[in-house]
């Protein structure tokens, strides 16, 4: 899985950099390049028990877009489409479902151990 980065449309220091753990993080270049620490995180918790390998991989974002004026982050992961307010890093502005009609087919296969961890 790869991560993504994505630059401000209109601040060239600032990009979001979106991981296979499901969390975006906007960095400002000019505090550090190295890209080792964030100045905002954008993730939605979830409560440990829920988690499992298979949640982990449905949460990994897949493509991150800033919106023409910048304020907005959108994020794809394999089930949702999120609408993030940079200004607001508690949680997604909107949350669209996308192929609702895998979810039960998913479900069933969050209960087995069917994935290994290499």
């Amino acid at each position: 899985m790869e991560d993504l980065t994505e630059f401000h449309p209109t601040h060239c220091n600032t990009l979001a950099y979106s991981s296979s753990k499901g969390s975006i993080r906007l960095i400002d270049l000019r505090q550090s390049a190295l890209c080792d620490s964030h100045s905002k995180l954008f993730e939605e918790q979830e409560a440990p028990s829920s988690r499992s390998f298979f949640t982990e991989i449905i949460a990994s974002i897949s493509d991150v877009k800033f919106a023409r004026d910048g304020r907005y982050l959108l994020s794809r992961d394999y089930m949702t489409l999120k609408l993030w307010d940079i200004n607001m890093d508690s949680g997604p502005v909107t949350t669209f479902q996308v192929h609702e009609y895998l979810r039960p087919k998913v479900n069933c296969c969050t209960r087995g151990s069917y994935y290994l961890k290499f």
